[in-house]
């Protein structure tokens, strides 16, 4: 499992994470956010990884719901 899933998965337990990554509104620093907490708990990744994740989320979420 990579890091990236390691922490989405934690995310998805942890409602208190949700909160806090979802109270950030800017993208750059909630990218920052995320790879910090994430290093937190002991889990690597860069914010470049970060960034292709969410931008391959995104676009499964529009090929899903608009294509």
């Amino acid at each position: 499992m990579s890091g990236l899933e390691q922490f989405r998965s934690l995310v998805f337990r942890d409602r208190e994470l949700q909160r806090r990554l979802l109270g950030e509104r800017e993208a750059e620093a909630f990218l920052r956010l995320v790879v910090e907490t994430a290093c937190e708990r002991g889990i690597v990744f860069t914010v470049e990884d970060a960034r292709a994740a969410l931008q391959q989320a995104r676009r499964s979420w529009l090929e899903r719901h608009v294509l």
